[in-house]
């Protein structure tokens, strides 16, 4: 065989060799991993790798103090959300961003939501690029040490929650405030004005019902008020019971459960008050404890 062929063959072979270990598929050393929340109406989503301690020097080391940091492994981290926000008190609009954080060996981080999501790690970081920067308070655990690299979403009503980076010792919190009470009051507006008459008590019962769950009892009761007055059920006298005891009217919280118990035995087909019975009954007792 000549001597041309042979080199052309090797090469050959070599370049099907490195083509094979371009597409070789591994587990990853830092697993991909994601989190998911809706709060209010809107929707959260965060994508990221997840690296892990394994006995490294964290910060200032492996993450370096005064550079930007893909705030996890691998492709930047993805924040996502559906309708606009404030992040930090700060306007963002509803999309999709890369988020990397700004360490700092002393004081505030600074916490970046850049506009091209789609990059690996901070390499092709752009401050151009940026609809977001604020800063936050990076808090350090003297006990709990987080292995993993995890992100959390966690709700504290239907307008206001965070977001909660852990990694080592690292405990860093971005709250998020939305826009949801509007919205659900504009839902509940046209439901009343699309629904039939026959079906308007139910309408105002379940939006008393929301509005005694997210802290608004005085506008609950009117909405009950009415619901009662189109149709009186165990479930709208319930509902009335369980905002008067909100507002700390005991007597009137029994007299509205008594109303509901005796709409249920009077009504076969009233379910309401026996599927929920033994709530009721814990409740009443509390209540009567109270009075």
């Amino acid at each position: 065989m000549k001597k041309n062929t042979i080199l052309s063959l090797l090469f050959l072979s070599l370049a099907v060799s490195f083509s094979a270990a371009q597409d070789l598929n591994l587990p990853r050393k830092s697993p991909r991993a994601g989190a998911s929340y809706t709060i209010g109406y809107t929707e959260v989503a965060i994508r990221y790798s997840s690296p892990a301690v394994r006995g490294r020097t964290v910060w200032g080391s492996l993450v370096p103090y005064g550079e930007v940091w893909r705030a996890g492994a691998d492709e930047a981290t993805a924040i996502e959300f559906s309708t606009d926000v404030e992040v930090e008190g700060r306007p963002l609009p509803a999309g999709k961003y890369a988020f990397f954080l700004l360490p700092q060996q002393e004081g505030k981080w600074t916490a970046i939501f850049n506009k091209n999501w789609d990059q690996w790690g901070a390499y092709d970081y752009d401050q151009a690029q940026d609809a977001l920067r604020v800063e936050v308070d990076a808090q350090f655990s003297k006990q709990v040490n987080q292995e993993d690299l995890r992100y959390e979403l966690i709700a504290q009503n239907i307008e206001n929650g965070y977001i909660l980076l852990s990694w080592e010792k690292l405990r860093l919190y971005l709250r998020i405030k939305v826009s949801a009470m509007q919205k659900a009051v504009v839902e509940i507006t046209t439901a009343l004005a699309a629904a039939p008459d026959e079906q308007k008590w139910r309408i105002n019962a379940r939006a008393a019902d929301f509005l005694l769950w997210v802290g608004q009892p005085t506008p609950a009761l009117q909405y009950i008020q009415a619901s009662i007055e189109q149709k009186g059920t165990s479930f709208n006298y319930w509902i009335k019971a369980r905002i008067l005891a909100g507002r700390e009217d005991y007597s009137g919280a029994l007299a509205a459960a008594e109303t509901a118990r005796k709409l249920a035995a009077a009504n076969p087909e009233d379910n309401f008050y026996n599927e929920e019975k033994q709530e009721i009954e814990r409740l009443v007792k509390e209540w009567k404890e109270k009075e």
